[in-house]
């Protein structure tokens, strides 16, 4: 089975964090145009979408330092999208250090554009962190298909299934108890086929939860088949005849599915998190709070609102310190600080590579003013209270 939609490299998006600019002529842009329209209001919305993008670009030519190159340059690429597939373009560009970085990514990036000394990432990095793979499993009692969800984007892969065994014939058939029965284990050795390829495809790692569509009789069979640990990585199932569904119905049913668990997951998480913060155990509420677990490595996952922080950080480019009060020089190695008018930019870079998972929210909320949390492993302090306790 097919592991869907490549990621970008993580040596690119490390060489990315590093560079910085000191004239501030980086450009950074976001941007995702709506679907190839199929009616005047579907291309009315498109050409708003690139005019006020347009619109952001052209008051960077009066306020940045950006090369007046990258601005043409980005306007001719957008020009040129005719609805991108569904894609976000996501356009990292520096003409003074010949950088020009094009990326067409899956999901939901909102409309951003920004100039400074480093290139805007989190965005980026948060989604691709946070990218699920779904299997799609659809079954009656004569077929089933796999498709892969991944980033609003589904791909079908029913062929790898190729069971090459004959279909259930009962047209014409004489009802009879024994035909009942023969109907029902031919289903039941279906359903367990369907099951055992599906246990076999989550050991290779082709995908990270299952949702399943049916028909309502057909879920208990299917359900009863499935292996225990397949069903702690199943999310939901929905109501579909398989054999007439399209791919757009399907998309639909199962993106309802994943949107209502990253709804639950963020709100769990941003509970507990909040909740340990205020019991002075594994949480982080506020910049200086989640700096000071990052330089213990104490993070296991950081967390920021969906908008930008438009709080201001430092880091240190050669020892990785961080600080929030913007220092000239680094208080451990004495080196330059770089400033990050946006703290989750310096705190990324500080994560990258420490095995530190990073949450952009986009349905909980956290605590203002910051808006910026982290979940911790444990806690330095209480472990080496513990620790002399003992």
């Amino acid at each position: 089975m097919a592991t869907g939609i490549s990621r970008i490299a993580a040596e690119e998006l490390k060489e990315l964090s590093q560079f910085w600019s000191e004239r501030g002529d980086t450009l950074s842009l976001y941007f995702k145009a709506p679907a190839a329209p199929a009616d005047l209001s579907g291309r009315e919305d498109r050409i708003h979408a690139k005019d006020k993008m347009k619109e952001t670009l052209g008051k960077l030519r009066g306020t940045a330092p950006v090369d007046r190159r990258d601005i043409e340059r980005v306007l001719n690429t957008v020009a040129e999208m005719k609805g991108n597939g569904g894609r976000a373009k996501v356009i990292f560009a520096c003409a003074r250090g010949s950088i020009w970085r094009e990326y067409d990514v899956p999901g939901d990036l909102s409309l951003r554009v920004d100039a400074g000394c480093a290139f805007t990432l989190a965005p980026l990095i948060a989604q691709q962190q946070s990218r699920r793979r779904y299997c799609i499993a659809l079954a009656d009692r004569n077929r089933a298909r796999l498709l892969l969800l991944e980033g609003r984007e589904i791909f079908e892969h029913s062929q790898v299934l190729d069971e090459e065994r004959e279909k259930i014939r009962t047209t014409g058939a004489r009802k009879s108890g024994h035909l009942e029965r023969k109907i029902e284990e031919d289903a039941k050795r279906h359903f367990a086929f369907l099951a055992d390829h599906l246990l076999r495809f989550y050991e290779h790692k082709d995908y990270d939860n299952l949702i399943v569509g049916c028909r309502d009789d057909m879920w208990p069979g299917i359900e009863a088949e499935l292996h225990p640990q397949i069903r702690r990585v199943l999310v939901g199932h929905f109501t579909i005849d398989p054999g007439l569904a399209t791919c757009e119905e399907i998309l639909e049913h199962a993106q309802a599915i994943v949107d209502e668990k990253d709804r639950e997951d963020e709100s769990r998480l941003v509970d507990r998190t909040v909740g340990a913060a205020a019991a002075d155990a594994l949480g982080a509420i506020g910049l200086k709070a989640v700096i000071d677990a990052l330089e213990k490595g104490e993070v296991r996952t950081l967390l920021w609102a969906g908008q930008s922080s438009r709080h201001g950080a430092c880091l240190c480019d050669n020892c990785g310190h961080l600080d929030g009060d913007g220092p000239q020089a680094c208080t451990l190695c004495g080196a330059r600080m770089r400033q990050f008018s946006d703290a989750e930019e310096a705190l990324l870079r500080h994560a990258l590579g420490r095995s530190i998972e990073v949450r952009q929210l986009h349905f909980a909320k956290l605590p203002p003013p910051d808006g910026i949390a982290a979940w911790l492993r444990y806690r330095a302090d209480t472990n080496t209270a513990q620790a002399l306790a003992s």
